[in-house]
């Protein structure tokens, strides 16, 4: 398996937004024939974290998260109320059913709120 049939395709780079308002985040993803997703979820920094956290159960985030498709190849979110501090590099992770089946998108997406 060559990593060429892995990916992460983030629509934006970077996202500035204000204060209160909410900030969608998307991305495309790609893996090899014969795996099975097990679980796709948004993550924040550091992306060399060996088990990011789930945002959807981050005690910060998961009131204000919504999956806004149906995580089928398409992962986007809605974070509602962003603050300050969500002003991080957020990054899209998927697990398959196979041993070293993990990718985290490594570009990532940096979001700015002011």
């Amino acid at each position: 398996v060559s990593s060429a049939d892995w990916g992460v395709n983030y629509s934006d780079s970077h996202i500035c937004a204000l204060k209160d308002s909410s900030v969608i985040m998307s991305c495309t993803y790609t893996y090899p024939t014969g795996y099975q997703i097990i679980k796709v979820f948004w993550t924040k920094g550091p992306v060399e974290h060996p088990d990011p956290p789930d945002l959807s159960v981050d005690p910060e985030c998961s009131q204000r998260l919504q999956y806004l498709e149906d995580k089928q190849q398409n992962c986007t979110i809605r974070l509602s109320n962003v603050t300050h501090q969500d002003s991080h590099m957020y990054y899209f992770r998927f697990i398959t059913d196979k041993e070293n089946g993990k990718w985290t998108g490594k570009q990532g997406v940096s979001l700015t709120v002011t």
